[in-house]
């Protein structure tokens, strides 16, 4: 009896404490609830269990730095229902057809399935929770660094067809990963031989022909490699189209005057394959292109100095290209500037509907407020780069601490961002097994300015090649080709056809004509290219091919889909 009575003071004494802790806090309208953009978001500890696609990496969700320092700000208990690294889409798939309770959240990217999914009642609309001024996405709408024009990709990204919003988002843009392309020339070559860097397509040609004829790494053998490409930022041949017109293989298609139309019909397509196949033929463009694996050219490039190398342009990326921090391959190089009338395609920003709301959740308002937590520029941060001060440091948190560790990186400086966050010399969890994050964008906003802003521990700098050769370090100097390589974007045409949204019976019917489509595409690149195909003799066939695979149906989907998008 005594244990009893004991058991009921001390849960009136947590009540009373409750209310006088919930009477300092500004509340919402939602029982239990605080006011958007007040931590903790509950006062009485609320339950919510959330389904998540288990990663490789994440040794533990519960004993979890994340999840306990989620907890202890949030005042939520997320409670794990753990999915499978492999055939997730077919476990969901059952869990959704069982009839049994779901889960409060999915952390799950249901794509195009979405709208499906919504129009059967398994997920609640959360439109009107983004609303700005009655909403309660609070730290979204108060993200560092999130212009409008990023808030117009989120949601034209988030929205489904009929303009409502069932999965919440994540948002991620990085500097290094905007360019599709980045090229480089060989710089001993170009001075062995006495030329410049050409600036035009005639001259990029004349130079080809050089390095192919006149021995420029001077062994007195014909191993010269013109030009090649296999890693990231790699492919010879998109750079190679975009000399002659602007294409980007994220989409395949552009429009122009708001009217949606194929490049890869059009003349200066076929101008830009009767180039690869010159190109090719003359073997100016290495056969290898076609073939080589990232692992064998990283090999090829490694296995010379910078004295000795046998690539004359090189499509790619050295951080992927020659990752080795020894190695001083990248010496050889610099980044060719976009030649004379060529596009400089671009990725967009990493945008994908994360976590929904299941129609079993009875506290949806609370699991948007946990949703929009991540956005809160330090936590997007930790979400991609685990704990704050063992990982990486932020800037906010001690200005002269970070300053003396730190200096800002050269692309960011370049691009005009201060100093934001900086990773310390340590693996980072993103990439190895640890109990730190949960190695998903749950909720991140990392516009430009937040992501980009990156400091380096490195303080040495140098500003040209010259600078980089006479200083003879490799990573270094690919900090300063890092910052250079910005130089491979902003050429495009006044409009994009970007990332397009269909409907569920849209992709139905379309999808297989799609990729139908685009498959064919990338086989005559190749073909046209390597001479299996002739560029002006079996043009006309070609242009009957793709109409017979369901081109206009794709062009009058994809118009379609560009006029609702205005």
């Amino acid at each position: 009896m005594k244990k009893i009575l004991s058991l009921v003071l001390a849960l009136m004494m947590l009540l009373s404490c409750s209310s006088v802790f919930a009477e300092s806090l500004e509340m919402s309208d939602v029982e239990n609830m605080t006011a958007p953009g007040v931590l903790p978001i509950v006062v009485d500890p609320v339950q919510l269990e959330m389904a998540i696609t288990t990663s490789t990496h994440v040794l533990d969700y519960d004993d979890n730095w994340t999840t306990k320092r989620t907890e202890e700000e949030t005042g939520i208990d997320i409670v794990w229902n753990l999915l499978p690294s492999a055939e997730t889409a077919t476990v969901v798939d059952l869990m959704l057809a069982s009839g049994d309770e779901l889960p409060d959240v999915f952390v799950y990217q249901f794509g195009t399935k979405t709208a499906g999914y919504a129009a059967e009642g398994y997920f609640q609309e959360i439109t009107d929770y983004y609303d700005k001024d009655n909403g309660y996405a609070h730290f979204f709408w108060n993200a560092n660094g999130m212009t409008e024009r990023d808030y117009d990709i989120y949601f034209k990204r988030i929205k489904e067809t009929d303009g409502k919003i069932y999965g919440y988002g994540s948002f991620v843009d990085a500097l290094g990963d905007i360019p599709r392309i980045t090229q480089y020339v060989n710089m001993e070559w170009l001075n062995a031989l006495g030329l410049e860097v050409p600036t035009t397509k005639e001259e990029f040609y004349d130079v080809l022909v050089a390095f192919r004829d006149k021995d420029p790494n001077g062994n007195g053998q014909p191993d010269e490699i013109p030009m090649i490409g296999a890693t990231y930022n790699g492919d010879d041949l998109e750079f190679l189209i975009n000399m002659f017109i602007y294409w980007n293989p994220e989409q395949y298609l552009n429009v122009e005057n708001d009217v949606v139309y194929a490049p890869f019909t059009t003349k200066e397509w076929q101008e830009a394959m009767i180039f690869t196949n010159k190109l090719y033929s003359e073997k100016l463009l290495s056969e290898l292109t076609f073939s080589i694996t990232t692992d064998e050219m990283i090999s090829l490039l490694q296995s010379y100095d910078n004295k000795h190398q046998i690539i004359g342009f090189m499509t790619g990326m050295f951080t992927t290209s020659a990752p080795d921090p020894t190695a001083t391959t990248a010496l050889a190089y610099e980044i060719l500037d976009p030649l004379e009338g060529q596009y400089t395609p671009e990725r967009s920003p990493w945008v994908n509907k994360t976590a929904f709301i299941t129609a079993d959740c009875e506290t949806p308002e609370i699991a948007f407020r946990l949703f929009d937590y991540f956005g809160i520029e330090k936590n997007s941060i930790a979400v991609r780069y685990g704990e704050p001060n063992v990982h990486w440091m932020y800037r906010a948190d001690d200005p002269a601490a970070f300053d003396e560790m730190f200096v800002l990186a050269q692309r960011s400086e370049a691009a005009g961002y201060e100093a934001v966050h900086g990773t310390l010399p340590v693996t980072s969890p993103w990439v190895s097994e640890n109990n730190t994050i949960w190695n998903c964008h749950m909720g991140t906003l990392l516009p430009l300015r937040t992501y980009s802003g990156n400091g380096t521990t490195s303080k040495d700098r140098v500003d040209s090649w010259e600078e980089g050769v006479a200083l003879g370090d490799p990573t270094t100097y690919k900090n300063y080709l890092s910052a250079r390589n910005t130089v491979w974007t902003g050429k495009l045409p006044a409009q994009v056809f970007d990332s397009p949204i269909y409907s569920l019976e849209e992709t139905d019917k379309y999808n297989d004509i799609m990729t139908q489509c685009k498959s064919y595409v990338t086989e005559a690149i190749a073909s046209f290219t390597t001479g299996q195909l002739d560029p002006v003799a079996d043009w006309d066939a070609y242009l009957a091919n793709l109409e017979s695979a369901g081109l206009s149906q794709w062009l009058e989907l994809a118009q379609t889909y560009w006029n609702r998008s205005k």
